[in-house]
């Protein structure tokens, strides 16, 4: 079965909660737990998979948003991983997805009552 795109968009702000939450604890906690890394690895690897399976519509709803980066990061945590280091999980958890977060809440604001 497929999932629909607003589902894709839970996801999307699903993983957006849960590294809001990880982050929450705060770069030394973050910092000196490997698995903090990885987990944050794997919720970001999931918001590019998630954002590949947009549709036009969607994605032109929403300007601004740089879903080609979205997605080339799912490629690189997946393919990369070698290439992926603790700074970078960190920068993308703290910065673009809050932004990502903010504006698919901003136009879709019933996405978080079915969540």
């Amino acid at each position: 079965m497929t999932r629909s795109e607003l589902k894709r968009l839970q996801d999307i702000l699903e993983c957006a909660d849960d590294l809001a939450e990880l982050v929450a604890m705060g770069k030394v906690e973050f910092y000196g737990n490997k698995f903090w890394a990885m987990a944050g690895a794997r919720l970001l690897e999931n918001i590019g998979e998630a954002s590949t399976h947009l549709t036009g519509e969607i994605l032109e709803s929403l300007p601004g948003i740089e879903w080609k980066k979205i997605a080339g990061m799912r490629v690189l945590i997946a393919h990369a991983y070698h290439r992926v280091d603790i700074d970078f999980i960190w920068t993308i958890a703290t910065t673009s997805v809050p932004d990502l977060s903010q504006k698919i809440r901003e136009k879709f604001p019933n996405l978080d009552s079915q969540i």
